[in-house]
């Protein structure tokens, strides 16, 4: 099944999910063994091509994934990527993963990135699976050390943050305004966690424990068309929750474990503005706010002291349907991120992302540490060259988030967080994940 996958999580420009069907077992003969790599060998020399707007689509790619990954969606990506490195100009560093998998560097005229590509066991070996990520100019590539990277974030319209730590020392290695508050989006979904590791430890849950969902309309996720008295895992939902940032997983925890308790864990792990998260609002909670009436619901929300607060989202936000939101987000501009959303300094998160290393001491906090490695994010190419690499984000428009837990190749451990928040500009998510990619790429050496 081949997806396309345009997330803020990877930049992952074309890509798509490779089935057992698609790595064959070729390997198991020489002469398909050389075979193939002279397959791979030709797909390289197209995909460099490919990314110049050029080659045979239906040539290059099996059914299956030029189903999935229509022409023109890749050829726009393509583009994306020459406007942002020029053009490609050839293939280093290929590391064989197997007879029809590998990895390799892609390079550009301003630039590189990573790319993994897997070939159809079948002649005429055509590409199965294809991922870009580790996009990264060559500008940004030379930034030097830590203080750099944290000029070139000052550099971008709007507010930004940014903090790198190393957990065992004081104060952070570099920093661009640390303590202010901004808008993170899903990365709120670390309380939430938070709060789940703490009551597992107290006794007071197990990670085994079911959630029946009994009916009400959830947000989008991977939980919101299951049936009344569908039984799941808080393991599950933690899981989901950090893995894809499943928004009906998250909204589903915070229900089960309390509305105040969660706010009241923001203060244990670090959070110093935590009360401008309180109430702390479900996802579904935030969309109707900013979406009902063009926002007025939010408006009146915000006028309002804190009992108040309470009351309008355990009466009317709860019973308003869903599709009293609309189109949120259709026109992708920025709604409401400097008054309505989830706030916390680069500073707070670094704080987070420690109080999680702490608790590794214990069975709940490692299970924790497990779940947020589940999804490296930005730190995807850093990886596998570290001891651990855990990581949550956000974004909706305006709005951008990425918080790395990392060990580094010396096993110290790190926090490094950066926020961009502009309510007029478009986010530059490709230079924004570049910078972040490259201070991670510092921290991460010996």
């Amino acid at each position: 099944m081949t997806q396309l996958l345009r997330g803020f999580l990877g930049l992952a420009l074309i890509a798509c999910a490779t089935p057992s069907s698609v790595l064959g077992k070729a390997d198991r003969a020489k002469p398909q063994e050389a075979a193939a790599r002279g397959a791979m060998a030709r797909r390289e020399d197209e995909l460099v091509a490919l990314l110049n707007g050029e080659g045979d689509l239906a040539a290059m790619f099996t059914p299956a994934f030029r189903k999935d990954v229509p022409e023109a969606q890749v050829r726009a990506l393509a583009a994306s990527l020459r406007a942002q490195l020029g053009r490609a100009t050839g293939i280093r560093e290929r590391e064989n993963l197997g007879a029809h998998e590998a990895r390799m560097v892609v390079t550009f005229e301003k630039g590189s990135a990573r790319a993994w590509m897997a070939l159809s066991s079948e002649a005429p070996h055509r590409i199965g699976g294809l991922r870009i990520t580790g996009v990264m100019p060559a500008a940004v590539a030379a930034l030097a050390s830590l203080d750099e990277v944290a000029a070139a974030f000052a550099a971008l319209p709007g507010k930004v943050g940014f903090a790198a730590q190393e957990l065992s020392a004081r104060p952070p290695e570099a920093a661009l305004a640390p303590d202010t508050p901004l808008a993170i989006a899903s990365a709120f979904k670390l309380v939430v966690l938070a709060e789940l590791v703490r009551a597992i430890d107290a006794g007071e849950r197990h990670w085994d424990d079911v959630v029946t969902l009994d009916g009400r309309e959830l947000p989008a996720g991977g939980f919101r068309a299951s049936a009344k008295g569908t039984r799941v895992t808080l393991r599950r939902l933690a899981e989901e929750m950090i893995r894809v940032s499943d928004n009906s997983a998250s909204d589903l925890l915070l229900d089960t474990l309390g509305r105040e308790k969660v706010e009241a864990m923001q203060a244990q792990i670090g959070f110093t503005h935590g009360a401008r998260n309180v109430p702390f609002l479900s996802t579904m909670e935030l969309f109707k706010l900013k979406g009902v009436n063009a926002g007025a619901l939010g408006r009146r929300y915000l006028a309002s002291d804190r009992p108040t607060r309470r009351a309008m989202l355990a009466g009317e936000v709860a019973r308003l349907p869903g599709a009293a939101v609309g189109d949120l987000f259709a026109d992708g501009h920025p709604v409401m991120i400097e008054s309505l959303e989830w706030f916390a300094s680069p500073a707070d998160l670094v704080r987070a992302l420690g109080w999680f290393h702490a608790h590794s001491r214990h069975d709940a906090g490692r299970e924790a540490l497990r779940i947020l490695a589940l999804n490296p994010g930005p730190a995807a190419d850093v990886a596998g060259q570290v001891g651990y690499a855990g990581y949550k984000g956000g974004s909706e428009p305006g709005v951008l988030d990425m918080s790395v837990l990392l060990r580094d190749r010396a096993g110290r451990w790190w926090a490094v967080s950066a926020t961009w928040n502009d309510p007029v500009h478009g986010i530059d998510l490709p230079r924004f994940q570049a910078l972040f990619e490259r201070a991670l790429v510092l921290v991460s050496r010996p």
